[in-house]
């Protein structure tokens, strides 16, 4: 189990990471979202032991990061780490040196992963000589070659074609069976909804939510409300005291509900209003970035 206890980084006098604190069980994979600026990266940089906390510790199953637990921890980043000029066969083995793995290990590893991904043939073709999808399947395949406990994939999915996308998800997935820790970060959102059981959303370096997705999508599917009809000021009036209420178009209102006990309440001011339409909306994940951040995680 990784454990994040009350993390904080600073660089000159910006505080980047304010005192996070998240769990993630073995087997699960979290979902960490946030713009540019919001910490992520440096996060992650703290957990690989890249940087030092000013403040707080992080811990692997009970003990603090180490280099031998750093061998553990496999990262996908989101810009590409990979030199150009060096073949898939040397990328490789200059990874897996520093991670610890002896040359047989290395080249037992890395093959058996080539034909897994149905790319044997580019052992020894060079970074510089393949597409940015095949580039992005190398990342993930020295990610994975030194087989860690714990994976961090930043934007993992980047460059590739839906088709690999689908094969991708698979592995991840397959890997969490296999009882790997895992956090995904992606700014596309269906890539975290089809994956993540659970979700961190950072912003300015805090943590803004830390919760199961599935539970914080039905609350607030359970509050959140799509009318159309001709709604008078007044009763618009009334109906804000209980939330927010957005124009989309000519009378049509998303209302966003501080509590869903008051769905009975909105129904019944409208009850003399010309209706056409009262629904409960199912919301998106990026619906519930844009009330937590104020901005759209997608745009």
């Amino acid at each position: 189990m990784l454990e994040v206890r009350n993390l904080s980084k600073y660089f000159g006098i910006n505080k980047a990471v304010d005192n996070i604190s998240f769990t993630l069980e073995d087997g699960k994979i979290l979902g960490v979202l946030g713009k540019n600026g919001a910490g992520k990266s440096t996060t992650f940089r703290m957990i690989l032991n890249i940087l030092d906390p000013d403040e707080g510790e992080i811990l692997y199953n009970g003990k603090k990061i180490s280099q031998d637990i750093s061998d553990r921890i496999g990262y996908l980043p989101e810009v590409g780490s990979l030199i150009d000029s060096y073949t898939v066969y040397e990328q490789c083995i200059y990874y897996g040196k520093m991670k610890s793995m002896t040359t047989e290990q290395i080249k037992n590893n890395m093959f058996e992963l080539l034909e897994r991904f149905s790319i044997t043939e580019y052992a020894n073709m060079k970074i510089k000589e393949l597409s940015k999808g095949n580039k992005q399947k190398i990342q993930f395949i020295i990610a994975l070659l030194h087989n860690p406990d714990l994976l961090i994939l930043d934007e993992p999915f980047s460059g590739l074609d839906p088709v690999s996308v689908e094969y991708f998800r698979k592995i991840i997935l397959e890997l969490k069976e296999q009882g790997k820790t895992i956090i995904f970060s992606s700014h596309i959102m269906s890539h975290v909804e089809m994956l993540c059981e659970d979700v961190l959303i950072l912003d300015k370096g805090k943590v803004i939510l830390n919760c199961n997705l599935n539970e914080i999508k039905e609350q607030y599917s359970s509050k959140t409300l799509d009318i159309t009809g001709k709604i008078a000021t007044s009763t618009l009036n009334q109906i804000a005291i209980f939330g927010k209420i957005d124009r989309i178009e000519e009378n049509r209102y998303i209302v966003t509900l501080a509590n869903k006990e008051r769905i009975g309440d909105v129904f019944r001011l409208l009850y003399t209003s010309d209706i056409t339409r009262f629904t409960v909306l199912n919301v998106s994940l990026n619906d519930i970035f844009l009330d937590k951040v104020g901005t759209s995680y997608e745009e």
